[in-house]
C-alpha cells in the first residue's frame, strides 16, 4: 500500500480500465475461486465497474458518489471493498492531481489467474481453502479440474511448422525493427503484481533464517517461494519464529539438505486441524475369560438378548460392529437398489474423522437414515445434527445408539398421541422434553414382510461375502 493512498471523496472522478474482455472460463473463474475471497461488498464493486466499460475498454468520467448509490455502500465500506480487489490482484487504481477537478483517478481491472495458476498458487489457494472450508475446496477443484487422456501407446506423428510452411530465416533479421515494435505494442507498461503475504513487521525473516541455520540448514535468500508460504502459514496460523522453526525441524529432509515443503505443509495443516479422535466403543465383553473372537461375539449376543435385544437388533448390532462405515453405505445402497454419491463418502469421512463416534455408532446412524428414515440420500446438515446430538450424549456404542432412537421415537409417539387428545377439564401442565428435529419429525417407517427382510439379508450377505466381509 502506497503512502499517497487516502479515501476517496464522493466528488472525487474515476474511470475504469480493461485491456482486453473478460472470456466466459474467467467469469467462472472470478464467480466461483475469487468472490469467495473478496467478498459480496468488493465482487459487486468489480462487477459493476465492469458494466462501465464501453466496447473500445474505457468507460466515462464518473463521480464515486454514483458508485456509493448503485452499491448503496458508504464511503468507508466502498474503500474496504476496493482493498479487496487491490489485494488479490483484480484492481489496479492509480492516482494524478489535477488543478480544476482536484484528484482524478484510473481503475484498472485485471483479469483472474488461469485455473492451473490459480491452485498452483500456495497464497490464493490456502486463502479460498480456509474461506470455504475443505469440503466446499474439494468440489471447486473437481468443477475445474481438467480431464487429461492417457495418451500411453500413441505415438505423435503431427507435422512440423517447417514441414508445411516456408520460413526463411534472413527475413527474421531484416524485419527485426517491425516485430520489436509489435512485441512492445502488447506490452503492458504496468507488470502485473504478484500476490505477496510477506510482512516484516510481523515476522522477524531474518532472526528465523538465523535460527534455522542454528539448527544446520540454510534458506537461500532468493527462495521467494518459501519464503512466501512460511509468511502465509504465520498470517492464517499466527505462527511465529520459534514455532516455525520447530515444524522445518520435524520436516527437514537429511538426505537433500533442504526443507520439504509439502511436508511442512501436512505438519502445520495436520496441527492446527480440528480432528477428533474416535472414541473407544463401549460394549460389553468377557475380559476376564480367555475366549476366541468368535466366542466373544457369542458372548455378546448373549449379552444383548439379556438386555431384550431382538435377534434383528442384534444382527444390525453386531453387523456395525464388523464392517467399515464405507462398506456399510455400499452394502446399505445394495441392498435398496440405490448408489453412493461423493457426497455421501464425503460425510462420513468427515464423522470418523471430526465427529469422535465409533465406527459402529456411525453405521448405525447410516442405518437409520437410509433404512428407517427412507432417505434417498445422506444429507450433510441433517446427519451432522444428529451426530452431533450423539457426540454430546456421549452414544459411543450401537446398542446405546438403537436404545436412544427407540426411547426418543417411543416419546415422540406418546407426544403426538397426547397432542390428539381433546377433553374440556383443564389438564395438568407437564414440562416435557423438546426433541431433536430429526426425532420430533420422523419419516414413517415402513414395515418390511418377513419374505421381504429375509431376501435384504441374503443380499447383504452375498455382498458383504463379494467384498470378503464374511
Amino acid at each position: 500500500m502506497t503512502n499517497n493512498r487516502k479515501e476517496i471523496q464522493p466528488k472525487n472522478i474515476f474511470k475504469v480500465l480493461v485491456n482486453h474482455p473478460f472470456s466466459d472460463l474467467e467469469k467462472d473463474i472470478l464467480i466461483f475461486l475469487y468472490q469467495p475471497i473478496v467478498g459480496a461488498n468488493a465482487f459487486s464493486l468489480f462487477l459493476t465497474l465492469l458494466g462501465e466499460v464501453k466496447q473500445s475498454g474505457l468507460s466515462d468520467s464518473l463521480f464515486h458518489r454514483e458508485l456509493n448509490l448503485l452499491l448503496d455502500l458508504s464511503t468507508t465500506q466502498l474503500e474496504e471493498a476496493r482493498a479487496k480487489l487491490e489485494g488479490i490482484g483484480l484492481l489496479d487504481t492509480f492516482v494524478k492531481e489535477d488543478a480544476e477537478l482536484d484528484w482524478v483517478y484510473v481503475f484498472r481491472l485485471n483479469h483472474p489467474e488461469a485455473v492451473e495458476a490459480f491452485f498452483k498458487d500456495e497464497v490464493l489457494a490456502l486463502t479460498l481453502l480456509n474461506r470455504v472450508g475443505q469440503k466446499k475446496f474439494d468440489q471447486l477443484f473437481e468443477r475445474f479440474q481438467p480431464e487429461f487422456m492417457n495418451f500411453a501407446g500413441y505415438e505423435n506423428i503431427s507435422c512440423g511448422y517447417q514441414d508445411v510452411y516456408s520460413f526463411k530465416e534472413e527475413q527474421l533479421i531484416a524485419e527485426g525493427a517491425l516485430l520489436e515494435n509489435l512485441k512492445q505494442a502488447f506490452k503492458d507498461p504496468v507488470p502485473v503484481r504478484t500476490q505477496s503475504v510477506i510482512d516484516e513487521a510481523r515476522f522477524d525473516w531474518s532472526f528465523f533464517v538465523s535460527q534455522v541455520e542454528r539448527f544446520g540448514s540454510k534458506i537461500s535468500n532468493d527462495n521467494r517461494d518459501l519464503k512466501e508460504e512460511i509468511y502465509l502459514f504465520n498470517s492464517l496460523y499466527g505462527i511465529d519464529e520459534l514455532e516455525m522453526l520447530e515444524f522445518i525441524k520435524e520436516t527437514f529432509d537429511y538426505q537433500t539438505n533442504e526443507i520439504d515443503r509439502a511436508a511442512l505443509k501436512r505438519a502445520i495443516t495436520r496441527h492446527y486441524s480440528d480432528s477428533k479422535p474416535q472414541k473407544a466403543v463401549q460394549v460389553k465383553r468377557n475380559e476376564r475369560a480367555n475366549l476366541t473372537e468368535e466366542e466373544q461375539r457369542s458372548y455378546r449376543f448373549n449379552s444383548l438378548k439379556k438386555d431384550g435385544f431382538s435377534d434383528e437388533d442384534i444382527r444390525t448390532i453386531l453387523d456395525s460392529e464388523a464392517i467399515p462405515p464405507m462398506t456399510y453405505l455400499a452394502a446399505i445402497k445394495q441392498q435398496t437398489g440405490g448408489f453412493e454419491i461423493a457426497q455421501e463418502r464425503y460425510i462420513i469421512e468427515y464423522l470418523v474423522k471430526r465427529s469422535g463416534l465409533p465406527n459402529s455408532v456411525i453405521n448405525i446412524l447410516i442405518s437409520y437414515v437410509l433404512i428407517i428414515q427412507k432417505q434417498a440420500t445422506l444429507k450433510a446438515e441433517y446427519v451432522y445434527t444428529i451426530a452431533n446430538d450423539w457426540a454430546k450424549k456421549e452414544i459411543f456404542s450401537p446398542e446405546k445408539a438403537m436404545s436412544y432412537l427407540k426411547t426418543k421415537q417411543e416419546e415422540n409417539l406418546k407426544r403426538r398421541n397426547n397432542k390428539g387428545y381433546s377433553s374440556n377439564r383443564k389438564q395438568p401442565v407437564i414440562r416435557k422434553e423438546t426433541l431433536p428435529d430429526w426425532v420430533a419429525n420422523p419419516v414413517p417407517e415402513e414395515k418390511l414382510s418377513k419374505e421381504e427382510q429375509e431376501k435384504l439379508d441374503k443380499e447383504m450377505e452375498e455382498f458383504l461375502r463379494r467384498r470378503g466381509e464374511r
